[in-house]
């Protein structure tokens, strides 16, 4: 059924551009009157609400709907799940249009403070062909992307991962998944009171849950509303409207361990018929990019053994900070301890060296970051 739903989405692609630069905002499709809003909260769900608790805490109890465990995880069908969704949510599948999309944001700190506010603006006609805009109270940048690389004016420092996951959350809400290795998409039916949701959760060859992500559509419905993703992070997507054939939700909300971290809202989103080659030439004042190492960058770790303390040490409970240098692999090449107690050094350098981590891409092209991991002991 989804796969009839995807055919459908594309053939309402055709004929979802207009003449000109032309607003898409309340494209039929999506019958906003009738969806109901999902919150992320410990209060019960009501008629109109949809709660999903935050999650602090996560278990294996979860059965599946249809178990069919594979004896390893098929990279392919993970691929082919991540591209039939992509057609359905979100601005990122290969044969999209171009567009224009602009996004208020609040950032909240740990005690729920806004922390800083701005305005993501991006104008899209390929992936080695935009322009994008960062106006806030701690970043102000323009990056353009041409055949001949990235160029940035402004703010020279990278976008932090909030800044990052004010895009991805609706541009491309699975990108997360589009991380992970050795899992596969299963599905099962959540009850929230009296409402249902199905969702494709991610497990490993032997049919078990190997992580707590997450990924739940309208219930007989293709309508992405809830994301359990990377860390604890939770996200709800509310407001959707149809835009070239694609759900895209305008006011979206992400927790991180059950507290405001991000809260979003589309403004603008419009389809580009014609993007002119002068609004994306990088002024003569840019800041060429492309083949620089990286750095001041969350990095995503996908493979993190733990160390192994000093007796002396294992009843602590400290932090050490690490140095790291990973290349356009994943691979960490070099790893120096800088701060936190002396004598655990060895063992916090000695671990991050096995560590591997998700390429860090510029323009699709993996590079080589310097960064800084924490590892803990509690």
């Amino acid at each position: 059924m989804r796969q009839n739903i995807g055919i459908l989405a594309k053939m309402l692609l055709i004929c979802c551009i207009n003449a000109g630069l032309k607003a898409q905002t309340d494209q039929p499709g999506a019958d906003r009157s009738r969806q109901l809003r999902v919150v992320v909260t410990a209060l019960p769900s009501t008629d109109s609400v949809l709660a999903v608790p935050p999650d602090t805490s996560w278990t294996t109890t979860i059965s599946f709907k249809a178990a069919s465990p594979e004896k390893a995880a098929d990279p392919a069908s993970l691929s082919a799940w991540l591209r039939d969704e992509s057609v359905l949510n979100g601005l990122s599948a290969g044969d999209v249009h171009p567009w224009h999309i602009v996004i208020a944001y609040d950032e909240f700190d740990g005690d729920g403070d806004n922390s800083n506010s701005g305005v993501f603006e991006e104008f899209w006609a390929g992936p080695k062909r935009f322009k994008r805009i960062y106006k806030s109270d701690n970043l102000n940048q323009t990056d353009y992307a041409t055949d001949h690389g990235l160029f940035r004016v402004g703010d020279q420092r990278w976008p932090s991962r909030a800044e990052l996951q004010v895009r991805s959350e609706i541009i491309e809400p699975f990108a997360y998944a589009a991380s992970l290795q050795g899992v596969l998409p299963s599905v099962i039916e959540r009850s929230f009171g009296t409402h249902v949701l199905d969702c494709f959760v991610m497990r490993n060859g032997s049919g078990g849950i190997s992580i707590p992500a997450q990924y739940c559509f309208e219930n007989k419905g293709a309508l992405l509303r809830y994301v359990r993703g990377f860390g604890w992070f939770q996200t709800a997507y509310n407001d959707i409207i149809s835009f070239q054939g694609r759900n895209i939700a305008r006011d979206v909300e992400v927790t991180d361990g059950g507290k405001p971290f991000l809260k979003l809202r589309v403004k603008t989103v419009e389809a580009i018929e014609h993007l002119d080659d002068t609004d994306i030439v990088p002024p003569s004042d840019a800041t060429g990019l492309s083949g620089h190492v990286v750095t001041g960058v969350a990095v995503r770790p996908i493979k993190q053994p733990f160390p192994e303390w000093p007796d002396a040490l294992r009843r602590d409970h400290f932090k050490v900070e690490v140095q790291v240098v990973i290349g356009k692999d994943g691979r960490v090449v070099s790893a120096h301890a800088v701060a936190g107690p002396a004598n655990a050094y060895k063992a916090a350098e000695e671990t991050v060296r096995k560590w591997v981590f998700q390429p860090y891409l510029v323009l699709g092209e993996p590079v080589e970051v310097e960064s800084k991991v924490q590892l803990q002991n509690n």
